[in-house]
């Protein structure tokens, strides 16, 4: 799944078991955007982020009123990919790591397109399960803040699908992945702008039906903190407006806060929107629909407040392949975003989210 693209890795060990350095690229193939993060590994400092690009597709929004990618589209991933690759060798980076997410893993005619994109890419694409996808997730999570020995629901909601994932900080449970992105509930479900009644009834009836499908024969977590483009996506919207204060990694908000953010996306119309201070203008026609995911979603397991965090996939995706390389789990304190302080992390025997 990755490879040397450097000859030897620098200096390769300052001790035994010990990687020194390495610089990994992460290709993220995700459902809104596809995104490049070139970070290095250092077991004196921890996870430095370098480079981060992106280039927004809505490939999630595609597969969900189509069933499959069309040729523009796919000509259009094919040239975002070759261009993030090209970035990604001139940082000078030992490895690159491709992975997709939901909407390959669901588009008709996935499999076809990311042998495209691993031409383009150099490497191969790995099409993530959602299993996959929300383990690595968790992986980030564990890593990037301080996780209560007690258990916590790990969130992941992007542009595909919603992953799902129970454990703590030394350890993962259990896994979910479904099929409640917000790009795919657009695609799928609404045509007109703002949303109307029946849009709207149809979709919350779809998001109930999904989420029935939750285990219910024992307690959730008490505790949650969420990743992915939504949830950071609200975070600054609420930031902007004042209704929460502080750095957006480790932010709390409440769950009446997020449905009433939610309901005001839902009704104004794009214009209005758009002119939200902190909105993403790339979001700006699927955010409400996933707000109101992930408001039925706390409701549901009775949570009221969320905990974001800035680490989620491609970090996990990082950490991966740089313990791989290895062949060991390193064992330095990871930053977290923001932070000044690293968070020291419990290194415990694990087995590998994907084998890279």
């Amino acid at each position: 799944m990755f490879t040397l693209r450097s000859g030897e890795l620098r200096s390769p060990f300052t001790r035994h078991r010990y990687l020194r350095y390495v610089r990994v690229a992460v290709l993220d193939l995700g459902s809104t955007s596809f995104r490049l993060v070139v970070a290095d590994w250092d077991p004196g400092i921890g996870l430095v982020p370098r480079v981060q690009r992106r280039k927004h597709l809505n490939l999630g929004m595609v597969v969900g009123r189509e069933g499959r990618i069309p040729e523009p589209h796919a000509s259009a991933a094919v040239k975002a990919v070759t261009k993030l690759r090209r970035r990604a060798e001139l940082s000078g980076t030992d490895r690159i790591v491709a992975v997709a997410t939901s909407a390959l893993r669901d588009a008709g005619n996935g499999e076809k397109v990311a042998r495209r994109l691993a031409a383009a890419a150099g490497v191969p694409v790995h099409i993530l399960s959602g299993d996959e996808e929300a383990a690595l997730t968790f992986r980030a999570l564990q890593a990037g803040l301080p996780l209560p020995d007690a258990p916590v629901l790990g969130v992941d909601l992007g542009g595909g699908s919603l992953e799902l994932a129970a454990g703590t900080g030394s350890g993962l449970d259990w896994t979910s992945s479904l099929e409640l992105g917000a790009s795919r509930l657009v695609g799928r479900f609404i045509r007109h702008d703002p949303v109307t009644r029946n849009e709207r009834a149809r979709i919350e009836a779809h998001i109930e039906t999904i989420l029935d499908t939750l285990p219910g024969d024992s307690p959730w977590p008490a505790d949650c903190v969420a990743a992915g483009g939504t949830v950071k996506a609200l975070a600054r919207l609420m930031i902007a407006s004042g209704a929460a204060a502080g750095p957006l990694h480790g932010l709390q908000l409440a769950t009446v806060d997020i449905e009433a953010l939610g309901e005001l996306l839902l009704v104004e119309e794009q214009r209005r929107r758009r002119r939200l201070p902190g909105m993403d203008r790339h979001r700006v026609d699927v955010l409400g629909a996933g707000t109101l995911v992930l408001a039925r979603l706390l409701r549901r397991l009775d949570l009221g407040e969320v905990t974001v965090s800035e680490w989620g996939l491609r970090e996990g995706v990082i950490l991966e392949a740089a313990e791989q390389a290895q062949g060991v789990t390193p064992e330095a304190p990871l930053k977290a975003p923001g932070k000044g302080t690293p968070v020291a992390r419990v290194s415990a025997p694990r087995e590998p989210a994907v084998a890279f």
